[in-house]
């Protein structure tokens, strides 16, 4: 019997095995690379490459978050198509488990959750003390992608509203949102958040336009935004031009940048945001 020539894209097979490590839970890069090593006969995965693959996987549409240096799949580009009705299931089973108070049912149920959300169009979040933080990741999407969001809460009334920012007051989270008037929402009410398909207009923006400049090797691997655009500059450099976007959400992004973003316009923003980085340089005891 005549074998058939089969030939192996060894890169492909380890963008397989990085996305199946990833499906099993949230890891950091040092145990994501521990894991995939674990199978080799040689230690073929590290920082580079798996960073690689990881961007890979993004490249395809598959939705990779990193949260308190972990990596986790957000959400897979197919799966189960949610109906308004399978939503309303799944608040009823929130509101259930909300108010049976066992420990064993809630980690069951955002175990549950926690599946739903990587295979289905809706995102969802059971809102509670110790995963607050994936609260605030989702309110800050909702924010990044313009779109509504449902709050669900304990007294199991609903409230569909525009996000607008994220406050703390003595250790606990608040959620500023538009609803006919501008509301704020302790995080201790809800017990549910799920991220719309309506998208909004930020009701205190109008049309905003931030223009602000990258240099060096940002400028290459930049990758802009749906409510961006770009323009090539001779000197290397880009100009993007921003529209609309949550300033809060813009101005945190854009000092991860450092000394390779300064802002153009508008002078109101490019004035606040000299006082911020002067305030972090002060708080380090740097003048």
């Amino acid at each position: 019997m005549q074998k058939v020539a089969q030939k192996t894209n060894l890169s492909s097979l380890h963008v397989l095995k990085t996305l199946k490590v990833l499906l099993q839970g949230n890891f950091s890069m040092h145990e994501l690379i521990d894991k995939l090593n674990s199978n080799e006969e040689d230690l073929v995965f590290n920082n580079s490459v798996v960073s690689k693959y990881i961007n890979t996987c993004r490249f395809v549409g598959i939705d990779i978050q990193k949260m308190q240096n972990k990596y986790y799949v957000a959400r897979m580009p197919f799966g189960l198509n949610l109906s308004d009705f399978d939503l309303d299931i799944i608040k009823s089973l929130q509101i259930a488990v909300t108010n049976d108070k066992q420990t064993k049912n809630q980690v069951i149920f955002d175990s549950f959750i926690s599946k739903i959300n990587k295979y289905s169009n809706k995102d969802i979040v059971h809102v509670k003390c110790d995963n607050i933080s994936l609260s605030v990741e989702l309110f800050e999407r909702a924010l990044a992608k313009k779109r509504k969001l449902n709050l669900l809460f304990k007294n199991q009334s609903n409230l569909e509203c525009i996000p607008l920012k994220i406050t703390n007051d003595k250790g606990k989270v608040f959620f500023v949102v538009y609803n006919k008037r501008k509301r704020i929402i302790d995080s201790a009410r809800l017990s549910g958040i799920y991220l719309l398909d309506d998208k909004f207009i930020d009701p205190y923006c109008g049309d905003m336009v931030t223009i602000y400049k990258l240099k060096g090797d940002l400028a290459k691997r930049y990758e802009i935004r749906e409510n961006e655009t770009c323009e090539q500059n001779s000197d290397g450099s880009v100009t993007i031009t921003n529209k609309n976007e949550n300033k809060q959400i813009l101005f945190s992004r854009l000092l991860r940048y450092q000394d390779l973003c300064e802002i153009m316009q508008p002078k109101v923003y490019r004035e606040e945001f000299k006082q911020i980085i002067n305030q972090i340089l002060m708080n380090y005891g740097i003048k």
